[in-house]
């Protein structure tokens, strides 16, 4: 059964720590936010689109704040019942310091049970989603500036021409387009009667997120392609055709990366790259192929084991918290709030640091996932034994 105590420390640490996390999911929000106002300003922006994509940035931010803000809720509500005396009368019940820490280790728990189920699925996909729609929004962007009879280059390799213009810019007239593949030197010259915009992102039929695509669809005209190396053309005419511009020109590479990708999605690539370099591996000549595949797999590793990390961070951070917000006795006190400032700046600095020795390949991606967090449980058992119980 729980206690009455057990209760009343507990729902102190839940409003420091939603405030907490707020703060900090808003501090870091502020930084993108200059970057979607510079994408959606002046493009005619739906607001509950711009709200889903604030949404999405928002909760993608969540396993960075969410066990600072366990740090920072624990040292001020520790603080708070030092200052209102409330440890000491607790404490004069015989309590031993297990005891007022279990709720907070409770609490701990289950913020990073809540957490570790967002980062396998929900964290990924709004990432994923986020970037998709940014991207979508940009290229968008793009065609905003299209003019009738006028010569449109801002799509990077691509001249863009069109007689007319038509509805906000997504239908055309007459279009004349003409682009060069840089790796092939194909230089194409294709021709419409009409074209039209048209924008797809989002999920597909199976709920899955999808790469973002923006494409021109045209109809009655031909291509015209010339090769670089040889003196013949080739013509095709066609009755409709899709010109891609996004899965072109922007990539849909920039869709995925591995922090969009969910738990289950992560352990597949880990495998599937593990056995594509031991087959490599017999193969000389694939050296430099070898070591391009370890480098992706070590950041894939990292992306894995950190989502596996977070229950033992916010454990780490609870247990410090709770070490340096209690005062020890009266008259006595300690600047914890600069404590904590340096606690998460070393624990960074720890994560960083490891992270470059396991790009070069001396460190295994595990190690660095759990080495900071590893390294302040020791650092906060210390300071709990230090708490001076007996005065």
């Amino acid at each position: 059964m729980i206690k009455i105590y057990q209760r009343y420390l507990a729902s102190n640490f839940i409003s420091p720590f939603i405030l907490s996390t707020l703060f900090f999911v808003t501090f870091l929000l502020t930084f993108q936010l200059f970057r979607v106002m510079r994408v959606v300003i002046g493009k005619d922006v739906d607001n509950w689109l711009l709200l889903e994509l604030i949404g999405h940035i928002a909760i993608s931010f969540l396993p960075m704040a969410i066990p600072i803000s366990v740090l920072f809720a624990a040292i001020f509500t520790l603080n708070r019942l030092s200052e209102d005396s409330e440890i000491v009368a607790l404490r004069s019940f015989g309590l031993p310091k297990w005891k007022l820490f279990s709720p907070f280790l409770v609490m701990a728990c289950l913020i990073s049970i809540m957490l570790f189920t967002f980062n396998r699925s929900l964290i990924p996909q709004s990432r994923a989603q986020f970037r998709n729609t940014l991207i979508v929004l940009s290229s968008q962007g793009m065609l905003t500036n299209v003019r009738p009879e006028q010569f449109y280059m801002e799509i990077p390799g691509v001249t863009l021409f069109a007689d007319t213009v038509e509805e906000g810019g997504d239908h055309f007239g007459d279009v004349f387009i003409i682009f060069e593949s840089g790796r092939d030197k194909i230089e194409q010259i294709i021709t419409a009667k009409t074209g039209a915009l048209i924008k797809q992102f989002g999920t597909s039929d199976q709920g899955d997120f999808t790469s973002p695509s923006l494409r021109m669809h045209l109809r009655n005209g031909s291509i015209t392609k010339t090769y670089g190396d040889r003196d013949d053309m080739e013509v095709i005419h066609f009755e409709e055709y899709d010109f891609p511009i996004v899965t072109e020109f922007l990539g849909p590479s920039t869709i995925a990366r591995d922090s969009m990708r969910t738990n289950r999605e992560l352990g597949q690539i880990i495998r599937e790259r593990k056995d594509e370099i031991a087959s490599l591996l017999s193969s000389p000549d694939q050296a430099e192929e070898v070591e391009r595949l370890r480098g992706e797999l070590s950041s894939t590793q990292i992306e894995y084991w950190t989502r596996f990390n977070v229950p033992l961070q916010c454990i780490a951070f609870v247990l410090m918290g709770f070490s340096l917000g209690i005062k020890q006795g009266r008259g006595k006190s300690r600047n914890s709030g600069a404590l904590s400032i340096l606690v998460v700046i070393a624990y960074y600095g720890v994560y960083f640091s490891s992270l470059g020795l396991t790009q070069r390949g001396v460190v295994h991606p595990s190690i660095t996932a759990f080495l900071p967090s590893l390294l302040t449980l020791m650092v906060a058992s210390y300071f709990y034994k230090k708490v001076d119980w007996a005065s």
